[in-house]
């Protein structure tokens, strides 16, 4: 008999078929050009409850995504 306890084995990598791609989440200046395009449509007008919504998930996105790399001129 043994003192020492068994280990459970190791468990091995997942790895994902060379087809299936891995969703590529969007940088911050995509999710940054989307959130100026969705206002721009609705300029001139409140946001209605749902399009509130919708404006403070993809700000929330926005600041997941990191910081934006600044361009000159723009």
């Amino acid at each position: 008999m043994s003192l020492v306890p068994s280990r459970p084995p190791a468990q091995q990598p997942v790895h994902q078929p060379a087809h299936q791609s891995v969703r590529r989440q969007p940088c911050a200046e995509e999710i940054n050009r989307a959130i100026r395009a969705f206002l721009s449509e609705r300029r001139g007008r409140a946001l209605t409850t749902t399009e509130r919504r919708e404006y403070e998930q993809m700000r929330a996105e926005w600041l997941a995504a990191g910081p934006l790399r600044w361009r000159r001129g723009r």
